[in-house]
């Protein structure tokens, strides 16, 4: 665990996001604009790990709208087995946005460059998607990683992840990055009961979040599990009052690839507050309007 101080403030983060299929990516990187706006993190990258064509342009839409249009955007430009579809990206992605000037760097190339412009041991990388990017940088610049990288936050089950670790046939690389990974990594796998969205209805319509969730649920409103928020509440704020960090005991990925906990290098997340404290948590800052 490393905890975040008036002294550190503000956070270094890059999100690392599959945002296509669900919609809490959606919700997590609103999260992640609010407490910038509170002075809590400075988002340096906005990482792609699925290859939906209009991934890029609904990330730069959610982030113009949060007056961010300048955060540097990374795809990944791999081959995936059987691409998502998403209900929602090709809508938001015609929200306003500035179009790139040049052609969108892959994740690697960006996380490569950023990271050499940061202080040793500043930047905490959130994954709420797919681990391929960080596959590929680890099996690149592992040394980069260990000198400029403090925290990895990991949104999975801890047990037979049937999503995030396993989708695309991706398995076998996530329990590389697992066991390969030279700094500490927590996993984040609480959210499911945790449900927020609803009160997006009330937000304006030039909100491309709340078109995001408008689409996802056809049309309608409704509310949808919270893991990514849970992830991104935690790599910005640390534990405080919200969770516990487990050292003891083990995870187990669905190809067997098992590994153990350890203080200061791997742990998870339990929380200490109920489903609807955190969703109360969650739902006012994906709300919150855009500071101007």
């Amino acid at each position: 665990m490393v905890e975040n101080t008036g002294k550190t403030l503000p956070k270094k983060v890059i999100y690392e996001t599959d945002i296509c299929s669900d919609v809490d990516d959606v919700g997590a990187l609103a999260v992640l604009h609010a407490l910038a706006d509170g002075g809590e993190v400075e988002i340096l990258v906005v990482s792609f790990n699925e290859v939906h064509p209009s991934g890029a342009n609904a990330i730069r839409a959610i982030n113009t709208w949060y007056n961010r249009g300048e955060i540097p955007v990374g795809i990944y430009k791999g081959d995936l087995t059987d691409p998502d579809p998403s209900r929602y990206l090709d809508k938001v992605a015609n929200f306003p946005h500035n179009p790139p000037s040049v052609e969108v760097p892959s994740s690697l190339e960006l996380y490569q460059q950023v990271l050499r412009e940061q202080p040793d041991n500043s930047v905490t990388i959130i994954s709420v998607g797919f681990l391929n990017n960080l596959y590929d940088l680890l099996k690149t610049d592992p040394d980069l990683i260990s000198q400029k990288v403090t925290e990895l936050v990991v949104m999975a089950l801890l047990i037979d992840d049937p999503f995030n670790t396993r989708q695309h046939n991706l398995v076998d690389k996530s329990a590389y990055v697992i066991h390969n990974w030279p700094t500490l990594l927590v996993i984040s796998q609480h959210g499911e009961t945790v449900h927020t969205g609803l009160r997006l209805a009330e937000a304006p319509f030039e909100n491309p979040v709340r078109e995001a969730y408008c689409q996802y649920f056809g049309g309608s409103y409704g509310e949808r599990s919270s893991w990514d928020q849970l992830a991104v509440l935690y790599g910005v704020r640390g534990l405080g009052d919200y969770f516990a960090e487990i050292t003891e005991g083990s995870g187990r990925l669905l190809n067997g690839y098992e590994w153990e906990m350890q203080p200061g290098f791997r742990s998870y997340l339990d929380p200490l507050l109920s489903d609807s404290e955190l969703a109360d948590i969650i739902e006012d800052l994906m709300v919150k309007p855009p500071r101007r």
